[in-house]
């Protein structure tokens, strides 16, 4: 049965996380087609394309607003993953730690290991909008943008392949009003043209930026679908403290085309002089 054909009044965890419904109730975003999904799996940061018996395979996996409520059924699903395995030949694996870190920092808590959850869902430590802000005031207004994975996002209709700080505020704002009003407590109430025009006056600086070529194949749609973007790195100066906000915030949720599969992944870090 297909999602939309579901008959049945209450909304299942699968379908919350992964065909997320638009509200008849939330007015807002009235024309979206595809609500944004409450996670953001990042795949690990190196080239490899395959594993050795006894390799460790580390990811991260980003839980948004409501989102954090279906963590149990996340450590279900990578359980019941291993045994059916990954890839072309199906090669099983084991969910051996599970380690929830706070942004920002190399480290965390140990929530799982060897089978056993270790900490509750409710005692995990959670990002909001007075953690994001005490964040904010320890940078300065001289900021390295690095894009550690392919940023895809569109500009009058067309796939942009040169960095553009402006559009990639919009696209930003786009994100995070959107997840706020779907898997959050309401309206992000931001001006985003502002951010916008704040954008306009950022001077962008040594710019370092390639495009990688991608391909995703979809198994339930069964076809090959462009997944490139671009990476690299860009210096900017004379950002604002909103603008650092939102560029903090995109960080943490990604942003642009395939978000969920790890896409659109960015880091800021102060640059001092």
């Amino acid at each position: 049965m297909r999602s939309h054909e579901c008959t049945i009044p209450s909304i299942c965890p699968y379908r919350w996380v992964f065909e997320t419904p638009h509200p008849p109730s939330v007015t807002q975003l009235h024309d979206l087609r595809d609500v944004p999904r409450p996670f953001v799996l990042t795949p690990p940061n190196d080239t490899r394309t395959s594993y050795a018996a006894g390799d460790a395979l580390e990811f991260e996996l980003a839980l948004i607003g409501r989102g954090i409520e279906y963590l149990p059924y996340f450590l279900s699903s990578f359980e019941q993953l291993g045994r059916m395995g990954l890839g072309r030949d199906r090669v099983p694996f084991r969910l051996e730690r599970v380690e929830a870190l706070r942004p920002w920092r190399p480290t965390g808590t140990v929530i799982y290991q060897d089978d056993r959850v270790l900490k509750r869902a409710d005692h995990l430590p959670i990002v909001d909008a007075e953690a994001i802000q005490a964040y904010v005031q320890t940078l300065p207004d001289s900021l390295q943008l690095i894009l550690q994975t392919p940023l895809r996002i569109r500009e009058r209709g067309e796939v942009l392949r040169t960095f553009n700080l402006p559009t990639l505020v919009r696209a930003a704002c786009w994100r995070i009003q959107a997840l706020t009003t779907f898997h959050g407590n309401g309206q992000w109430t931001v001006d985003c043209q502002r951010l916008v025009d704040a954008a306009c006056a950022v001077r962008v600086e040594r710019v370092q930026i390639r495009w990688v070529d991608l391909q995703r194949t979809s198994t339930r749609q069964q076809q090959t679908m462009p997944q490139g973007g671009i990476v690299g790195t860009v210096l900017l100066r004379n950002v604002d403290h909103a603008l650092r906000t939102v560029l903090a915030l995109g960080s943490l949720v990604h942003v642009g085309k395939s978000c969920t599969f790890g896409h659109g992944g960015m880091r800021i870090a102060a640059v001092r002089s």
